[in-house]
């Protein structure tokens, strides 16, 4: 989804971008049947998307994962199993209110040294990384815990590169959150997945 945001627009609105290509794109989200393993399991059922992530920041949410330790050598792995547009919206409003996505039962969430996934039912799961096209699955993410030393005079740098105002960013998340509150079920076309009674 993040690629097809213009460069211009990331560098220039940054989170806002984001939100605003990602808000066109929900509706065209298709479940399709996934399999991914990782180090405590394997998911193998119907899914919209999954995310692998080092940090707490993906795609300017700084909620992401509030768990996260940096340097311990885990990625972040959530799989979003709903294609359905409302209940998209719900999650990305648990984003934006503190992380309460983690317990939303539409997602699975675990840490892992490990990810590799791949579609089962022919569908093309094209990868995205930070921000741009990454290929197709299927594809193996490792996490090399701590395996590249960078040293560097920070002095050397420039000044810091200015910041969007947090009250923008603020006034944007809170006036998303308020439209997803009013939203009701049967106000969009269901595409709930089917429980396939394994996760």
């Amino acid at each position: 989804m993040t690629y097809d945001v213009p460069a211009k627009l990331k560098t220039i609105f940054g989170y806002l971008a984001y939100l605003v290509k990602g808000a066109e794109k929900i509706p065209q989200l298709k479940p399709m049947h996934m399999r991914i393993e990782y180090e405590d399991g394997v998911y193998d059922g119907m899914a919209s998307m999954f995310f692998v992530a080092l940090t707490n920041s993906v795609g300017g949410f700084e909620t992401i994962d509030p768990n996260i330790v940096l340097g311990d050598g885990k990625f972040t792995l959530f799989i979003v199993k709903t294609a359905n547009i409302f209940e998209i919206l719900q999650l990305l409003a648990q984003v934006l209110n503190g992380g309460r996505h983690l317990e939303n039962s539409n997602v699975l969430y675990t840490h892992t040294s490990f990810v590799k996934a791949e579609s089962k039912d022919g569908s093309r799961l094209m990868i995205n990384l930070d921000g741009e096209y990454g290929g197709d699955a299927p594809t193996t993410f490792t996490n090399h815990q701590q395996h590249i030393k960078i040293i560097g005079n920070t002095s050397d740098y420039a000044d810091p590169i200015e910041e969007v105002d947090e009250d923008i960013l603020a006034g944007a998340g809170t006036g998303f959150m308020k439209e997803v509150e009013t939203l009701h079920p049967d106000e969009v076309n269901d595409k709930r997945l089917p429980y396939d009674g394994k996760n």
